[in-house]
């Protein structure tokens, strides 16, 4: 009889953990342990029970999926990372992340990574690097992941409960609140889960200028630059922060914005 796998699933998303939950019950191998909705309850649940195998999302708050994996010291379980956002492969992998399913999730990848899973169970000594989904070996070969993004001139946000491809050339500004993103573009503005850090790596650096802790601006939306703010062809206007006045001052001597 085949060996019983224990899992967690780990996922802020309520639709997210019900259909992973639905394809976990289709193979009498998974044995569902435990449903947690953030790394921080997680934590927890996984010490005691001690699962073989977690199926974790990445974009959650408070704690990313990639900070829990590096809070295992001597347990290791398998991990299954499953998102929508193709940048966090990389990440995943650095980790010794089994596998990367990408959002929305089909069972026929699913059962794929459980195939892996068991073969890693098996013999021990699986080599995940050599079988990451074609959609992720042909970005990490060519590019970086934000070059990636850029590669195709969207990004792909995740806005309440359904995601949203944005072209960057429809990017005026972003403006960021804490661990969350406003992000203005020419026929809306939408909110999104994502740190100011995550956004200036995917967004072109030669297109856009972090001006202050909370705003990054197109330099083709600068309308105009008085004292110490910016003019937006939005008519927004935004601070330049003490410590990008210089940076700002170099652009505009070189002519570069």
């Amino acid at each position: 009889m085949e060996n019983s796998i224990s899992c967690i699933i780990i996922d802020d998303e309520h639709l997210g953990q019900e259909l992973i939950e639905k394809y976990v019950k289709r193979i009498p191998s998974l044995n569902l342990l435990a449903k947690c909705e953030n790394a921080i309850e997680a934590l927890e649940r996984v010490s005691t029970l001690r699962p073989n195998l977690i199926f974790l999302d990445v974009n959650m708050p408070e704690m990313t999926g990639i900070e829990f994996i590096k809070t295992f010291s001597t347990y290791k379980p398998i991990i299954v990372l499953t998102t929508a956002y193709p940048e966090y492969a990389i990440d995943g992998y650095d980790l010794d992340v089994l596998d990367f399913i990408l959002k929305p999730i089909t069972f026929d990848r699913f059962v794929k990574a459980i195939n892996k899973v068991r073969e890693k169970m098996a013999y021990g000594n699986f080599s995940t690097q050599s079988q990451i989904p074609e959609i992720q070996v042909n970005d990490m070969e060519k590019t970086s992941s934000a070059e990636a993004q850029l590669k195709n001139r969207q990004i792909l946000f995740k806005e309440n409960k359904k995601y949203v491809n944005v072209s960057i050339d429809e990017i005026h500004f972003v403006e960021g609140m804490k661990d969350y993103l406003k992000i203005h573009t020419t026929s809306k503005m939408l909110i999104t889960h994502m740190t100011m850090t995550r956004i200036e790596q995917l967004l072109p650096s030669t297109e856009f200028l972090r001006v202050n802790r909370s705003f990054i601006v197109r330099k083709l939306s600068v309308k105009a630059i008085k004292g110490n703010t910016i003019e937006l062809t939005t008519n927004r206007e935004v601070p330049i922060g003490t410590r990008y006045k210089e940076v700002i001052k170099e652009l505009l001597d070189g002519g570069a914005l």
